[in-house]
């Protein structure tokens, strides 16, 4: 969208354009975010028992999972201390 066409909106309408844009970037974020997690959970658990999970596999799965969530959310919180100073 180019700058004058932003420009000719209202404020109400420019506020639920912003809205939405942050709406499909968080979107984005957490697609890639699901995406690098299975990944990365998949080479480091995955491998040893064939086409399906053994119960070793399924508990370092949802290890890593666990890990990858808390240091994410670890990491988002530290952001936002940082950001309201």
């Amino acid at each position: 969208m180019d700058p004058q066409t932003l420009a000719n909106l209202s404020p109400q309408q420019q506020q639920m354009l912003m809205q939405k844009m942050q709406d499909e970037v968080a979107s984005a974020q957490m697609q890639d975010l699901v995406q690098n997690v299975t990944e990365k959970c998949h080479k480091k658990c995955a491998g040893t028992s064939g086409s399906q999970l053994d119960k070793r596999e399924q508990g370092c799965y949802s290890m890593c999972m666990d890990r990858y969530t808390d240091t994410m959310q670890a990491v988002t919180q530290a952001l936002q201390a940082r950001n309201n100073r």
